[in-house]
């Protein structure tokens, strides 16, 4: 006995097949995600977005620098119930970008990140980690590049319409 086609019930692809019945439609079930990690804040995320944000400034005003906050964006974590702040900011060092990345490195260290360089990378990069934010920084030509990526907040921290 052959098992009801499941593709006749859904609109969009009962179309699909009357017009293409030469092609294999497979339908996945839903993935289920992973429950948020353990330590994923809860509280309301714009507190993990000021939090973050902060903490460029205060790498910016120990650099001696205006860190602008150019990309700023929530981006769900592909296998978890949760979400991270992504900044992106850079800050011009024509003929100085190794030199200001150390910069950067020994700042990060003297504000209590735990930093180091990224050895398998094409070109000078390091990580630094506090307070579950993660902050990159590579050279780029004429300058240096920040990525900073918040901790976790999970899902259900986040009201209906206070969804990104």
């Amino acid at each position: 006995m052959a098992r009801p086609d499941p593709t006749a019930t859904d609109p969009f692809f009962r179309v699909l097949r009357e017009r293409h019945p030469d092609v294999d439609v497979v339908l996945l079930p839903p993935t289920q995600l992973r429950p948020a990690e353990p330590d994923a804040w809860s509280g309301d995320p714009e507190a993990v977005a000021d939090d973050a944000r902060e903490a460029l400034r205060v790498l910016g005003v120990s650099l001696g620098t205006d860190l602008p906050a150019g990309v700023r964006f929530w981006k769900h974590h592909e296998e978890a119930a949760q979400q991270h702040l992504v900044v992106a900011t850079s800050f011009a060092a024509p003929g100085r970008e190794v030199p200001e990345l150390r910069r950067v490195g020994q700042a990060l260290l003297d504000l209590g990140w735990r930093a180091a360089p990224l050895e398998r990378e094409d070109r000078p990069t390091l990580e630094a980690h506090r307070d579950g934010h993660r902050l990159t920084a590579h050279v780029v030509e004429g300058g240096v590049d920040l990525v900073l990526t918040s901790r976790p907040v999970a899902d259900s921290a986040w009201s209906e319409d206070a969804r990104p």
